[in-house]
C-alpha cells in the first residue's frame, strides 16, 4: 500500500477536498513530505497545459493514482442522470476527455457524484439514463486501457450505489471488464454494517480507497479504527493505492503532513 494525496488541478478552481494552488510547488511540497503518488481532481483537460501538468508530476517522480471527477459536478453541474438531455451528453463527453487524460498517465477515473441522483418519481429512466452512460464510457474508456472505478458513497451525497455490495451488484449487472470499485472510508462508517464488512463485499473489486476520518478530517482526529482498517487490507491482499480526501484544515500542508505522519507507520507496520 502506498499513500496518495488529492490535489486540484489548475482549470479546477471550486472548493474541493484536496489540495489547491500552484500545481508544481503542490508536487514538491507532497513529494517533500513523503507521498509516492497523487491523485488528480479534474474539470477540463481541455482548458489545462496538461504538459505543464505533466512535467511537475515528472519531476518530483510521482505517481498518479487515480483521477477524480468531482469537479465535473462542482462547478459544471454534469451528471449522468441530469434531466437536461444536452448536460447528460455533455457529461459522458466531458468524461472521455477526462479518460483520455487519464490514459497519459496509465490510471483510473473515478465515478461518484457524476453518476447523478436517480430523480424522485422518475426512478426507472433515471438508471436507464445511468447504466447507458456507464456503458458508454466504459467501453470507450476500454478503448484507452483506463480502468473506472465506482465509489459508493453515503446517501447524504447521492441517492443511490451507497454500500460496496451494492457497488459489486452494479458491476455485475453491467459486465464490462473494466469496471471495478473504490471505497471510501468516510462513506463506509455511514453505510456499512461494519468496515470489515464493506471490504469483504468489495473484494477482488476494490482497486483504490479514500481516507478520511469519520469527522471528514485527518485520519485519526474521529473514532474509525485505521489500524483496524489496514489490517483487513492486508488480509485481502489490498495493494493500491490510499489517498486522503479530507477537509483541508487547518490548511492544506497541515492536513496532508499530519495526515503522512499518522498513516505511514501503520501501512509500513511489520506483521
Amino acid at each position: 500500500m502506498k499513500l496518495a494525496y488529492p490535489v486540484g488541478t489548475p482549470e479546477a478552481r471550486g472548493k474541493m477536498l484536496a489540495y489547491q494552488g500552484e500545481f508544481a510547488d503542490i508536487c514538491s511540497t507532497l513529494k517533500s513530505i513523503g507521498y509516492s503518488g497523487v491523485e488528480l481532481f479534474v474539470r477540463s483537460p481541455q482548458e489545462m497545459d496538461v504538459s505543464r501538468v505533466s512535467r511537475a508530476i515528472e519531476k518530483q517522480n510521482l505517481e498518479v493514482a487515480a483521477i477524480g471527477t468531482g469537479p465535473l459536478v462542482g462547478e459544471d453541474k454534469l451528471t449522468f442522470t441530469a434531466l437536461d438531455e444536452s448536460r447528460r451528453r455533455a457529461a459522458i463527453d466531458r468524461t472521455k476527455v477526462v479518460i483520455d487524460f487519464a490514459a497519459l498517465f496509465g490510471t483510473q477515473v473515478i465515478i461518484g457524484k457524476l453518476r447523478g441522483d436517480l430523480q424522485a418519481g422518475n426512478v426507472e429512466i433515471s438508471k436507464k439514463w445511468m447504466k447507458e452512460a456507464f456503458l458508454e464510457v466504459g467501453a470507450y474508456a476500454h478503448t484507452r486501457n483506463v480502468k473506472i472505478t465506482i465509489e459508493p458513497q453515503s446517501r447524504l451525497a447521492v441517492n443511490n450505489l451507497n454500500t460496496a455490495e451494492q457497488a459489486v451488484e452494479w458491476i455485475n449487472e453491467l459486465k464490462l471488464p473494466n469496471l471495478y470499485v473504490m471505497l471510501d472510508s468516510y462513506h463506509m462508517n455511514i453505510e456499512e454494517t461494519s468496515m470489515a464488512a464493506g471490504i469483504l463485499a468489495a473484494k477482488g473489486h476494490n482497486i483504490h480507497m479514500h481516507l478520511a476520518d469519520d469527522n471528514r478530517g485527518i485520519p485519526g482526529t474521529g473514532q474509525i479504527d485505521f489500524h483496524d482498517l489496514v489490517r483487513r487490507l492486508r488480509a485481502i491482499q489490498y495493494r493500491y493505492y490510499l489517498s486522503l480526501e479530507i477537509n483541508q484544515f487547518p490548511d492544506s500542508f497541515k492536513a496532508a503532513q499530519a495526515s503522512f505522519e499518522y498513516l505511514y507507520p501503520i501501512i509500513t507496520e511489520k506483521r
